[in-house]
């Protein structure tokens, strides 16, 4: 498809009320026009806490009565049961109930469902199940606005149920003992689409205020922080104010259980900000309910053990590893299925019997975005004889009212313009294909050009970490609230270095020689090196590996003509044959580059490919470990003199390299509990992330470590054990790694030996 960038309202005067109101930034006062903001007294309340007016417990109907009806409980010591949901917002529902009840009495159970045997809601064997056990009072949290039946049963069995929801009210309510709900606010309340985990926290709120003592409050703000990201609620009003109030408790969380999920996840050590949560943390707590149980993450967050919190964590990530992996096959014959039958479809509609109906929706996801057109993936539910699936959408089509037209023949479905879920018997399955297929040709068409709306234009002269400063003081961003968009002209991109998946680690630089570390997802196989584009992208900071650089991430690249142009213009300094004390008294000044074993350099300030700045003078004491990375250090540097000395060169005999890694690895176990990323352990050893794998490979084969990859092949947990040994092939396992080494040793003798002149020639 064709990309055309659009500059959002880009002829429109802001107001200079509204840019007086963003503290004189017109930048910031665009932000909040582009994405409908355009009162002054509106946007200062937004941006200034101090006036705004929180919303009170008192002001959701119901909550007096609901909070007697908890005292009374823990008063008379009933049973009480927090019944939750399996994503991220029914789960930290659960756990902040759970957490405020038990303050006061421990007659506090939990139930989440199944996902697969209970589906979503309340379910009426549960319902009885609770009974025998002796409940009395069933509180809900993110589910019960549609489930009468069971409530139904539950006051028939003598058991009153507090039902908190905060999904739309349909037209038949469930007869609860009392019903707190955002919904039932007036149309316009700043509260009204808060999470179901902040319907949970006004309710302790509440609770807490009777007992005095509601700073206990606080205890729950990195919960609800989590919620609020993870279930994609619009960032305005009450929702706005509270992510703003407890997203620095989610980042800061003293909660044990998370911690050690933040370690495990985190590429830096630690989780920064909401993007982290969204895309870190989120998936790993709802991959537990959608491949397990969620009972496993309430009980992670729940704990006060760390070392059974650290297990907690390791087995959801491995969850998460598996779902990637089963997402990913799910994916790939989505894609062959579109390629091969339905390519020309308006709306994409898949079937495979053996999907995993817990993760069709993220499949889904991927596919809308990958073909720019509407997915519907389906799979079959263990009977043998129900269709059960997921759609998303894009924004042209309401995917809802499109499933609602062709419903005729579903058991049920639900959901809204981008996103929805249906079933239906297997033997109507053909015939709803066939409909919703005609009925999409009819209604709907796609054009075939993207209009990518940005922010403003943007020239690389401005940006520094004094925007982003001034970007994220307008934040949080999400859901409602877009992070900004930019774009910029004639953009040269000086070096590409490709990843497995097709990430693309860019350097670009504009038309003022200005360069910027760059990177975009899921790119194409080419290479884009030398190519010049009009792009559109968002500023942040890259943490990666304790890099603290401004990165941007490119979302669209249009192809303009440009002049190729030089990587390196500079001068060679041939410094090979000199002593390394001899080189830091000659370049006092310069910034030394070096990647390898940190025991083998003497010198404390060396800088490796992740926080290379740029610098008038760049010594290299050891020579990258490829020809991209060469040219990716290069780029970032800029320098004006390169000095080769590589006086420390990578050692990468077969007996030497593997004397070397095992030493790494059992650093690794010992510290770091046994997980690395595996371009960590390429940069040690200064070489391919092949090259890494196949040692492991071999060292497995001879029995002397164990380890599994992550589904993305980025991490490795590695751990002492007898690995595969006879069960391997040795002798071809050994031979592969011993080619690897034996090219890796070509290259070096090949950089060490270059002549000065052709320096510059391999540097274009």
């Amino acid at each position: 498809m064709d990309v055309r960038i659009n500059i959002f309202n880009e002829r429109v005067k802001i107001p200079i009320e509204l840019i007086e109101a963003c503290g004189g930034d017109e930048l910031i006062a665009r932000i909040f026009y582009n994405r409908g903001y355009k009162d002054p007294e509106t946007v200062k309340i937004m941006l200034n806490d101090e006036y705004y007016k929180p919303t009170l417990p008192s002001e959701f109907p119901g909550m007096e009565r609901a909070v007697k009806r908890i005292l009374k409980a823990i008063d008379s010591k009933e049973l009480i049961c927090i019944y939750g949901d399996y994503d991220v917002d029914g789960v930290t529902s659960t756990v902040t109930l759970v957490e405020c009840l038990k303050n006061y009495t421990e007659s506090v159970i939990y139930h989440v469902p199944d996902r697969f045997t209970e589906g979503y809601g309340m379910n009426e064997e549960v319902v009885k199940s609770l009974y025998e056990k002796g409940v009395s009072l069933i509180i809900t949290c993110d589910c019960g606005i549609s489930n009468v039946n069971e409530i139904n049963l539950a006051k028939e069995l003598k058991m009153d149920v507090i039902l908190t929801d905060h999904h739309s009210i349909p037209d038949e309510t469930p007869d609860a003992y009392v019903i707190l709900n955002p919904k039932l606010l007036e149309e316009g309340h700043r509260a009204r689409n808060i999470s179901g985990c902040a319907m949970a926290y006004f309710l302790c709120l509440a609770v807490l205020k009777e007992k005095g003592e509601e700073y206990i409050g606080d205890r729950f703000l990195d919960l609800l922080a989590m919620s609020l990201i993870a279930d994609v609620v619009s960032l305005n009003g009450e929702n706005r104010y509270l992510l703003k109030k407890s997203l620095p408790a989610l980042i800061n969380t003293k909660r044990v259980g998370l911690s050690e999920l933040f370690e495990i996840a985190s590429k830096s050590g630690s989780i920064d900000n909401e993007e982290d949560i969204a895309f870190q943390i989120a998936p790993r707590i709802n991959a537990a309910g959608r491949m397990e149980t969620a009972k496993l993450p309430v009980e992670l967050l729940l704990c006060k053990n760390k070392d059974l919190a650290k297990e907690m964590a390791e087995k959801i990530d491995i969850l998460n590893s598996e779902r990637k992996r089963i997402q990913q096959k799910i994916i790939d014959e989505a894609i062959e299925m579109v390629e091969t039958q339905k390519k020309n479809k308006t709306v994409l509609v898949l079937y495979g019997e053996f999907w995993h109906h817990g993760i069709v929706g993220i499949a889904a996801g991927r596919i809308c975005e990958l073909y720019k057109k509407p997915a519907i993936l389906l799979s079959i539910k263990d009977d043998g004889s129900t269709i059960v699936g997921s759609a998303r959408s894009i924004e042209e089509i309401n995917i809802y009212e499109l499933i609602k037209e062709c419903s005729g023949k579903l058991l049920k479905f639900g959901g809204h313009s981008q996103a929805a879920g249906l079933s239906l018997k297997k033997e109507n399955l053909e015939d709803f294909v066939r409909e919703i297929e005609i009925a999409a040709e009819k209604r709907y068409f796609i054009k075939d050009t993207i209009i990518a709306n940005v922010d403003a234009e943007l020239f690389f002269e401005e940006i520094s970490e004094e925007l982003l400063t001034r970007l994220q003081s307008a934040g949080p961003y999400g859901e409602g609230f877009s992070p900004p968009e930019f774009y910029s002209s004639n953009i040269r991109v000086v070096s590409d270095r490709k990843t497995e998946k097709n990430h693309h680690i860019m350097v670009v630089e504009d038309e003022n020689n200005i360069r910027i570390s760059a990177v975009k997802w899921f790119g194409e196989d080419e290479s884009l090196e030398g190519k010049v584009f009009d792009i559109t992208y968002k500023v942040g900071i890259n943490t990666y590996r304790g890099s603290n650089n401004i990165q941007l991430t490119i979302g669209h690249m249009v192809e303009s003509p440009g002049v190729r142009k030089l990587l390196f213009e500079g001068n060679i300094i041939d410094e090979r044959k000199t002593g390394l004390n001899t080189l830091l008294l000659k370049y006092k000044d310069a910034q030394i580059f070096y990647e390898g074993l940190k025991s083998l350099c003497p010198i404390d300030g060396s800088v490796d490919r992740f926080n290379i700045k740029p610098k008038k003078d760049v010594v290299f004491l050891s020579p990258p470990a490829n020809t991209a990375i060469f040219r990716e250090v290069v780029a970032l540097a800029n320098p004006e003199n390169i000095i080769i000395n590589f006086t420390l060169p990578p050692d990468y005999s077969f007996k030497g390299f593997l004397m070397n890694f095992l030493g790494i690895i059992k650093y690794t176990i010992k510290n770091k509990g046994g997980r690395e990323y595996i371009e960590v352990f390429s940069k040690k050893l200064c070489v391919e992330e092949g090259v890494i794998k196949a040692s492991l490979k071999y060292l497995r084969a001879k029995g002397i470590i164990n380890y599994i990859l992550s589904e993305d092949h980025s991490k490795v947990f590695v751990f002492q054990g007898r690995g595969e040994g006879k069960n391997t092939n040795i002798v071809f396992v050994e031979k592969s790694l011993k080619n690897a080494l034996l090219e890796k040793n070509a290259y070096k003798d090949f950089i060490l030996n270059m002549d000065k002149e052709k320096f510059k020639e391999y540097l274009k």
